[in-house]
């Protein structure tokens, strides 16, 4: 279950479901849409909002936010397969976590959570 140093950024393309399987699983989720404009720009607003609040961003818009260079970022989940559930993003997010021997090991990571979910 989640780990409460573990924070997530959820693009507007993830959805509210995710935030909510997320906290209900003990982690911290915003949502751009409630923090921010809705159809600010990525790289000048949503990346420096995350660094500043340490969270990593969830996003399907993997072509926008792929191959950043790991000081721009806290972390990034990329969702590649527009068609997982909520439920089955936000337990491939927990076992990913798992993985990881803390929260400051995936800061500057990037990992697609395709290959995290469970079919």
């Amino acid at each position: 279950m989640g780990d409460s140093e573990w924070g997530f950024f959820l693009d507007e393309n993830v959805g509210r479901e995710v935030a909510t399987q997320l906290t209900q699983r003990g982690y911290h989720a915003d949502l751009v849409i409630d923090v921010l404009e809705p159809g600010v720009a990525d790289h000048s607003e949503i990346l420096p909002y995350a660094r500043e609040h340490g969270l990593i961003v969830v996003t399907k818009d993997c072509s926008d936010f792929s191959a950043l260079p790991p000081s721009e970022h806290e972390g990034l989940i990329l969702v590649a397969n527009h068609a997982h559930s909520p439920v089955d993003l936000a337990a491939a997010i927990d076992t990913l976590v798992d993985t990881y021997p803390s929260r400051s090991a995936f800061r500057g990571q990037e990992e697609f959570i395709d290959d995290w979910v469970s079919h």
